[in-house]
């Protein structure tokens, strides 16, 4: 085998590109979710998550919600339940709230989301990223909650505050029987200083654990992506593409009709990805099957190739090696980003053999993720 280097591929952009804490990609809304009208959100930052000792309910609430600062109390029911999507039952936090308060005290990027809103206002669930790779989600996959089968409104990478993987409405909760809120997210009004507010709540809720939501309290502002960017590369050519709101991009079609192909490999069939990887990968999972491993690889647990984003789908943070179809990620129930994984060595032997540099190395370990790191001919 001859091993020739990848050249590094330089990503240049053709204007700073901001990002944002959270982005949501969108699932097609029903005809009657895209009627909804909203309300504009209450003017509120977002200040404090509140986790109850006991959930608290009618009075008690609207005493809290008085407290003075207070512009919103967003109640919240978070229960531990078993959810099941297209890669099997997990035991996932479910959180159900009141779409509109809660879209007060929701991060600006996501308060500005209105398909998130009306997707948990038409009875859709929002399911953060990581918890779609955990149940095999894709864009027309539902789940089922307990009993209760759901469809999905959006995808969210989910930032602050975090406080849990599938988010439904209040109305959808009374279906499941979750009970009474045991968590508020509290939104103060401009001008509240939040030490007092802080106390004064803990005055209101003794015993109450108060988590100040941090990133909210910074002056700092992120601008906004711009809508034109370029990537060049001896191996890739010449890249345009725009940048869309959502942490993905659009590549122009003669770059992709270029470069992107679909192919059939050993133990995942059907492929799409950058036309050099696909020798490489197919040799790869060849030599797995010859050695007996194929059953270390679930074909349904491939999360893909060519997938046109940025890395986290945070601009901030360049392009994924998935937005050259340069990468695959396989086995992702159980090789979560930030875990040590279960893939098995000897596969990864085999694919370091052929050319790829495994995510289970790096610092923060992504064990699902092969990326093409040198050219190997037969």
């Amino acid at each position: 085998m001859k091993r020739v280097p990848l050249v590094a591929i330089a990503v240049v952009l053709l204007a700073a590109c901001g990002g944002r804490q959270e982005v949501f990609r969108e699932i097609p809304p029903s005809e009657g979710a895209a009627l909804l009208q909203l309300p504009d959100p209450i003017p509120a930052t977002p200040a404090y998550v509140a986790r109850l000792r006991k959930p608290l309910k009618g009075d008690r609430l609207r005493a809290v919600s008085k407290t003075p600062g207070v512009a919103v109390l967003a109640p919240v029911t978070v229960r531990v339940l078993k959810i099941r999507g297209p890669g099997g039952t997990k035991k996932l936090e479910l959180g159900a709230v009141d779409p509109l308060p809660f879209r007060s005290v929701a991060p600006a990027s996501t308060r500005d989301a209105e398909f998130v809103w009306t997707a948990l206002m038409s009875d859709r669930a929002v399911v953060t990223s990581a918890a779609a790779r955990t149940l095999g989600l894709r864009e027309a996959s539902k789940i089922t909650i307990q009993a209760l089968p759901m469809d999905i409104g959006a995808f969210a990478d989910n930032g602050t505050p975090n406080i849990a993987d599938v988010i439904v409405s209040t109305q959808v909760a009374r279906g499941l029987g979750l009970g009474a809120p045991n968590l508020l997210v509290v939104g103060a009004k401009s001008g509240t200083t939040l030490e007092t507010l802080g106390r004064d709540l803990k005055r209101k809720l003794p015993g109450v654990r108060l988590q100040r939501i941090q990133s909210v309290t910074s002056s700092t502002t992120t601008q906004a992506p711009q809508p034109v960017g370029s990537v060049s590369g001896a191996t890739i050519g010449t890249m345009n593409f725009r940048i869309l709101s959502n942490g993905f991009i659009d590549p122009d079609d003669s770059w992709v009709a270029a470069n992107i192909t679909t192919a059939s490999v050993p133990i995942l069939g059907s492929v799409s990805c950058h036309r050099i990887l696909i020798p490489q990968l197919g040799a790869a999972l060849g030599e797995i099957q010859e050695a007996g491993l194929a059953s270390e690889i679930r074909p349904g647990d491939y999360a893909g190739c060519y997938v046109p984003r940025f890395i986290d789908r945070d601009p901030r943070r360049g392009l994924s090696m998935h937005a050259f179809g340069l990468a695959v990620d396989l086995n992702t129930s159980t090789n979560q980003l930030g875990t040590r994984g279960d893939m098995h060595p000897d596969v990864v032997a085999i694919f370091v053999k052929w050319g790829f540099r495994w995510g289970g190395y790096w610092s923060r370990p992504d064990p699902m993720h092969f990326e093409l790191s040198r050219i190997v001919r037969p």
